[in-house]
């Protein structure tokens, strides 16, 4: 049963490490719109005064501008970030109870039947954070992402383990 608690708490932590990847991401593709945005819009009328002989390029500029103003919303990115904070965080206090939860499972001071609790009450909890914030939005998964969750996990275990 230690095994299989010490399993589960790995597989916590990666997952943490996971979702701070896709909150990194998706905070980078929100950055690059808002910023093409306001690039586009300043800039491009100052540009079609001086170059008017460009003037339609800068016109489709300041088009594809407004459009993605338009349908950012549409974009998961936004949206993404707002459910993703607090669903990390709320991950990152539940892996700290279950990693100070650890030195009692390692040392033996549980029995089977209590780890077995502890660990269905932590799987319980998972599985609540998970339906309150992932509810609507769904997180496609992406290999990527995994593997350097993986790696980041492999580094943190290595180094505090």
């Amino acid at each position: 049963m230690q095994e299989k608690y010490w399993y589960y708490m790995v597989q916590v932590k990666s997952s943490i490490f996971y979702l701070d990847i896709y909150a990194e991401r998706s905070y980078k593709w929100d950055r690059r719109i808002n910023a093409y945005g306001a690039i586009a819009s300043s800039s491009s009328i100052a540009a079609w005064a001086i170059w008017k002989d460009f003037s339609y390029i800068w016109a489709v500029i300041i088009a594809i501008s407004q459009v993605l103003t338009a349908i950012k919303e549409y974009f998961p990115f936004g949206k993404r970030l707002k459910i993703l904070r607090p669903f990390i965080e709320e991950m990152k206090m539940l892996y700290i109870k279950m990693e100070y939860d650890w030195y009692k499972v390692a040392n033996g001071e549980l029995t089977e039947s209590e780890i077995n609790t502890l660990l269905f009450s932590y799987k319980k909890e998972v599985t609540n954070i998970e339906g309150k914030y992932l509810n609507e939005e769904i997180l496609l998964e992406n290999k990527d992402y995994l593997k350097e969750a993986d790696d980041r996990t492999d580094r943190y275990f290595e180094t505090n383990f």
